[in-house]
């Protein structure tokens, strides 16, 4: 039966409304309590007002307490590009995360649960999550790790990648968290660039039923860069041993007991490297301490994704992205545990995801908008199994579309859990946006700021607007930042900081409305000027794309002589609608949009340049469709997309 006040559509649009169990009943509401206020706008506003008070009431509500706490919140006196956090605390958040429950069952409870698209499973407690992490970080100290050296982890979604992530930072080391699908060239540039000690890797894993060796790019790695001393190789194929020198994983857990006590590490000590691509040049070393990410996500989920003890998470992506370690932390930091699945999504069809959650009582699900997108073409696979456990949804990665949202809430959700849209970025941790389940939730957008956060819309000279599209910005350092980028201090200066002295420029555009409602319009780079008007490509491919005929589309600006700037999109469409779609397509938006905005070009195409979490690239396609030169395409799924994408343009264009 659904729930009947998620049915009732307000008077602005909102499709779900918060009841008395959110409102009364969850984390958020216990915090509003804690800080003596009565409405979640005051919330709001006096975590951003005191944000040392507010760090001080939420840690102790969600039990995480410092080795030696800090006597200030934070250090300015190198600016707010470089705040100092909680200044001489001492914390070790890999310590935090193994640490036992104290509900129910303590060190018993469960931490991890995994299983492979062969439908293998092991499940494992607090207690045997902590043993196997400490028996693996005595073995790193072992292969001569010490604290501050980078240790780089190419692993598919399996439990030795929980270990090791939490071994490294359990000895002071920094995690190199490397995509699994990444090729020696990407993933020895990251290497180099950190300048890794420590290589652990798979010697692959099965995808759709195929194997994908891992053990060639190990032996080049260890060629390539020149820092590298270990090797340490985790055996899930049991394909033959690279021929460079390596230890294996299951002699290193063998050879060492798990009595190793964590390095006393500080709050501001670095613990990851996070790499990001960027448009151009060399990725991005995200570099974050031991009290910046960990906590910032763990309050994150607690507050705004409701995440309680004992509730489950399964999100899936890949290890060297930023939702890997997110995954990782923030379920363990708030004693829950981490549903871990290494598979395919459509194996053996698209019902999988919502079987992993039924089978092992998932609460919380997370996925992106064009996984929503893949379900609901696959409606009837996607929908087949229970999930009755589902209690709250997570979209991020992207901006969702409205029937998207609309099949997310009603057709997988029943029309009864809060879609929780979320955006932030590597940089930032946690939300910059979000919904919460204190408001009503609309359809595409966001109902709040981060928590804690000092976030607006600015125009580009660093003042508040609403009602009109602008830039979204930070004015104030948060927990959780970005500690710079790694060897490149000028690069996150001039990325950030560069564009209005004092405020955080984030690089998206959005729009917030006056009652505090924001909806994010893209990139600012992909914002299109049509003849003086401007446009978001996500509007348009909202509108042409209907996951049935045309199953996705990318829209871009090109050069035009008469009007600035033209538009151009790009079709995946479904064979038996081949014929005709193009001019479908340029209708739709003609009919909807204005002639103003009828596209210069369409192209039929067979998929779109993605990275491995689903994220469409606006500018290779462009790129593509102008024949320029691609810049950096590590973080694509298939690099080889690019070149398909230029000659069915140029071939397109010559017609």
């Amino acid at each position: 039966m659904e729930d009947a006040a998620a049915l009732v559509a307000g008077s602005d649009g909102s499709v779900w409304l918060p009841s008395e169990d959110y409102l009364t009943g969850s984390n958020i509401a216990e915090l509003m309590r804690r800080m003596g206020v009565e409405t979640y706008d005051s919330l709001l506003e006096t975590a951003a007002a005191e944000p040392g008070r507010f760090w001080d009431v939420s840690l102790d509500q969600l039990g995480i307490a410092f080795e030696r706490p800090s006597k200030e919140f934070a250090d300015l006196a190198d600016g707010k590009e470089w705040p100092r956090f909680f200044p001489g605390a001492r914390f070790n958040f890999a310590a935090e995360c193994m640490r036992s429950p104290e509900f129910g069952k303590g060190g018993a409870e469960l931490a991890l649960i995994w299983e492979d698209e062969a439908g293998n499973s092991k499940q494992f407690s607090y207690d045997a999550l902590a043993d196997e992490t400490r028996r693996f970080a005595a073995g790193l100290v072992g292969l001569g790790i010490e604290r501050g050296d980078r240790v780089g982890l190419l692993l598919p979604n399996i439990p030795e990648a929980v270990f090791a992530f939490l071994a490294v930072g359990y000895i002071g080391a920094v995690a190199v968290p490397l995509y699994s699908g990444f090729g020696p060239e990407a993933a020895s540039s990251r290497l180099q660039d950190a300048g890794a000690k420590a290589l652990v890797c798979a010697d692959g894993f099965l995808r759709r039923g195929k194997p994908v060796m891992l053990t060639a790019t190990a032996e080049s790695l260890m060629e390539q860069v020149p820092t590298l001393e270990s090797l340490v190789l985790v055996d899930v194929l049991g394909s033959p041993p690279p021929s460079c020198q390596h230890v294996r994983w299951k002699d290193v857990i063998a050879q060492n007991d798990g009595t190793i006590a964590p390095v006393d590490t500080a709050a501001l000590d670095p613990c990851i490297i996070m790499y990001t691509s960027g448009t151009t040049g060399k990725p991005k070393g995200a570099v974050h301490v031991h009290a910046g990410f960990p906590l910032r996500v763990a309050q994150d989920a607690a507050y705004h994704f409701d995440f309680r003890q004992g509730d489950r998470l399964f999100w899936m992506s890949d290890m060297g992205w930023m939702v890997g370690p997110y995954s990782i932390i923030s379920p363990l930091m708030l004693k829950g545990a981490l549903v871990l699945y290494d598979g395919a999504p459509d194996q053996p069809d698209y019902g999988r995801l919502r079987a992993i959650s039924g089978r092992h009582g998932v609460t919380h699900f997370g996925t992106s908008p064009s996984a929503i997108r893949a379900f609901a073409a696959n409606e009837d696979a996607a929908l087949a199994p229970a999930a009755d456990q589902l209690r709250v949804l997570i979209t991020a990665g992207e901006i969702i579309d409205f029937d998207a949202f609309e099949w997310y809430y009603k057709r997988f959700g029943q029309g009864r859990l809060p879609i929780i849209n979320y955006t932030g970025g590597t940089e930032v941790s946690g939300a910059i946006l979000s919904n919460s389940v204190m408001r009503p939730i609309r359809p595409g957008g966001f109902n709040s700021i981060g928590i804690g956060m000092s976030a607006g819309i600015v125009d580009p000279s660093g003042n508040r607007v609403k009602g009109v599209p602008g830039e979204l910005a930070i004015f104030e350092p948060f927990v959780g930042m970005t500690m710079g980028f790694w060897r490149t201090p000028e690069r996150y200066i001039e990325s950030y900081w560069s564009k209005v002295p004092g405020i955080w420029m984030h690089g998206d555009l959005a729009i917030e409305d006056e009652d505090g409602h924001f909806t994010l319009l893209g990139r600012c780079d992909d914002v299109m000027k049509i003849a003086g008007k401007r446009i978001g490509p996500s509007e348009i491919e909202a509108i042409v794309a209907d996951g049935k005929d045309i199953i996705e589309a990318v829209a871009f600006g090109v050069p035009d002589a008469l009007s600035g700037e033209a538009i151009v999109i790009m079709l995946v469409v479904n064979p038996a609608s081949q014929e005709g779609a193009e001019a479908r397509a340029a209708k739709i938006v003609t009919e909807r949009l204005g002639k103003a905005f009828r596209p210069k070009a369409l192209a039929v195409v067979p998929r779109l340049p993605k990275t491995r979490n689903g994220k469409v690239v606006r500018r290779l396609a462009r790129a593509a469709w102008l024949g320029e030169a691609p810049g950096n395409v590590d973080g694509l799924e298939d690099p080889g997309v690019f070149e398909e994408l230029k000659a069915i343009s140029a071939a397109r264009q010559a017609q």
